[in-house]
């Protein structure tokens, strides 16, 4: 009997925690203004972490509450979340619960990463890189990588977009910085790539900085990649927000060449207004509410540019007789109270048409027809009317990342195997060495 017993209680414990679940599974959480893609990863010994690639996050832990051949209980105390779900041998079918939602979520096993990213430059290469310290004005510590070709002819420093991000400019797992300095260095360009203040290696309060932080961060990362190749030219490469800053130092002087992908030329307040626009009416929205939406962002805006605070937005409703649904007026609040107020005044205050036209070194500006988030049209022509000489070229059928894309949207960034275009690419690495 206790024989028995005993093997009862062995299969109870293997069910419990049994590891019937082994290996990485995806899947998208369906938030309905955007897809959260999730990475479970199951340990062989019934152990299990959770990724959140879109935001950074990896190795969150999990508790295998009960884990069988064909169901399984996960808890994810950390992030205030649960998971429960039916297993078969090629789907987790179940949902997920967090903060009162309740969401579907299906889950089938992961592919290899090369598989997914096959840009991602992988060994053995035919160039050396180091990793490095500099220091910006305010004394922080950026961590930082140099590319280092055997002949090199020019070096680049690489400003990344808005947001904490790493030297590879990660996301989604893709690593477009890694895999544009892969390029430039069998072109024989050398490249200086760092993290952001307060992100990765790199020390520092991410929170606290604004654009001119950042930019005097670029400025110090090119004044480190003089110092390792004092007979160089040294440009800037600046994706989104990093374009523009890349545009900045140029019209400073700072800098022998720039590529400008995707950076912004037109007035901060102009491009948040848009992309906020466009994101209106792909929710769903009628024009009447779009145009109701856009009014009470552009008092909001003009209230934060001229006293650093975010108005009543409810006041302004009832003045002027404006009815919304309150998921978007919601929406609208949650963003403005969780915005870092000091950084969006002078991104919303920044006028770049007011110094491009300073800049005397030559320029490569590039975007693509379904960028969302910076617009192409009006971007370039900006900087070709304020920039003769600079070289300009719009990509059909390229997102914001310079992904090959369907409707631009930020939706389809993770689901895009392509890193960054082949084309986009070579145009590049011909500017950069031919100095």
């Amino acid at each position: 009997m206790k024989k028995m017993l005993s093997a009862v209680a062995a299969v109870a414990l293997a069910a419990l925690h049994g590891g019937a679940v082994t290996g990485s599974w995806r899947g998208n959480l369906d938030l309905n203004v955007a897809k959260l893609p999730l990475v479970f990863n199951f340990g062989d010994q019934g152990g299990c972490t959770l990724d959140s690639p879109a935001q950074g996050a990896k190795g969150i832990p999990v508790e295998v509450v009960f884990s069988s051949a064909d169901s399984i209980a996960l808890d994810l105390p950390a992030i205030g979340a649960t998971f429960r779900g039916r297993v078969t041998p090629d789907s987790i079918r179940g949902f997920f619960s967090q903060g009162g939602m309740l969401l579907p979520l299906l889950l089938e096993p992961e592919t290899p990463v090369d598989e997914r990213r096959p840009q991602t430059p992988r060994g053995p290469f035919p160039y050396e890189t180091v990793d490095t310290v500099f220091c910006s004005a305010d004394g922080t510590e950026l961590a930082a990588t140099l590319t280092l070709p055997s002949r090199p002819v020019a070096v680049a420093v690489m400003v990344t977009g808005s947001g904490p991000q790493n030297r590879d400019e990660e996301l989604f797992e893709h690593k477009p910085f890694a895999v544009i300095a892969d390029r430039l260095a069998r072109a024989g360009v050398a490249t200086l790539r760092y993290d952001d203040r307060g992100t990765g290696a790199s020390k520092g309060d991410f929170a606290a900085a604004d654009i001119d932080t950042f930019r005097a961060d670029a400025s110090a990362a090119l004044a480190c990649a003089r110092t390792a190749f004092p007979q160089l030219p040294a440009g800037v490469i600046g994706h989104s927000e990093g374009g523009t800053i890349a545009l900045m130092l140029a019209a400073d002087g700072e800098c022998d060449f720039v590529v400008s992908m995707a950076g912004m030329a037109v007035s901060g307040k102009e491009t948040v207004m848009a992309q906020n626009r466009r994101s209106l009416r792909a929710g769903g929205f009628t024009d009447t509410q779009v145009a109701d939406a856009v009014k009470i962002l552009d008092f909001v805006f003009t209230g934060i540019m001229e006293t650093g605070s975010a108005p009543d937005v409810d006041s302004f409703m009832a003045a002027n007789g404006i009815e919304l649904p309150r998921r978007l007026v919601d929406a609208l609040k949650q963003g403005l109270e969780s915005a870092p107020l000091t950084y969006f005044r002078k991104m919303l205050s920044l006028e770049p048409a007011g110094f491009i036209g300073r800049i005397a070194c030559p320029v490569l500006a590039l975007n693509g027809t379904l960028d969302t988030q910076v617009d192409a049209v009006d971007n370039l022509a900006l900087i070709a009317r304020k920039i003769p000489s600079a070289k300009t070229r719009v990509y059909p059928g390229l997102n914001h990342l310079f992904q090959p894309a369907t409707t631009g949207s930020v939706d389809e960034y993770g689901d895009i195997r392509v890193t960054i275009s082949e084309d986009v690419l070579a145009d590049i690495a011909a500017f950069c060495k031919n100095f």
